[in-house]
């Protein structure tokens, strides 16, 4: 399981520095855009629409990762004061909640994906493709993120209370 668990954290990683390339590349093409429409030169042709999609893969292809490392917007106030065993059950019910969360809006990312592919849609802007390209991320996102939430119930870190003391 060791193992198991050492890949699933590369894959995570792994996304986390595309998503990281992603944003790199968007920060860099915002200036450059900028500054030939200030020269009166020609912008990057597409470049908004790039922009607009790096961004929602970016979002999506971090999120994974972000929640593995505890690294995402907590509001442990109230937690904090709890005993020990209390925090793990609360812990434990917002991990549920975020597991079958990340489940349903996946699986409906997922309908959309199917529905879109099935239907032969294509995104016309400054660049012509298929939509469910577009639909990839989330269902792959919320996947890996209900597998997190997973990892976390059944493979609580480091000092926290095991599951079997609830």
């Amino acid at each position: 399981m060791n193992r198991l668990d050492r890949s699933f954290g590369v894959l995570l990683t792994g996304l986390a520095v595309l998503s990281a390339a992603i944003l790199a590349a968007i920060t860099l093409v915002i200036p450059l855009n900028v500054l030939l429409r200030n020269l009166g030169l020609p912008v990057i042709y597409g470049a908004l629409d790039a922009i607009e999609y790096g961004l929602m893969a970016a979002a999506f292809l971090g999120a994974p990762w972000v929640l593995r490392l505890d690294a995402h917007v907590q509001v442990d106030l109230v937690t904090h004061g709890l005993p020990p065993r209390a925090r793990r059950r609360v812990v434990l019910a917002a991990c549920l909640l975020g597991a079958v969360t990340c489940a349903a809006l996946g699986w409906a990312g997922l309908q959309a994906l199917m529905q879109s592919y099935a239907r032969g849609s294509m995104v016309r802007t400054a660049f012509t493709f298929p939509e469910w390209w577009t639909l990839t991320v989330l269902p792959l996102s919320m996947a890996l993120c209900t597998l997190e939430f997973l990892r976390k119930i059944f493979r609580p870190a480091a000092g926290d209370a095991p599951l079997s003391g609830l």
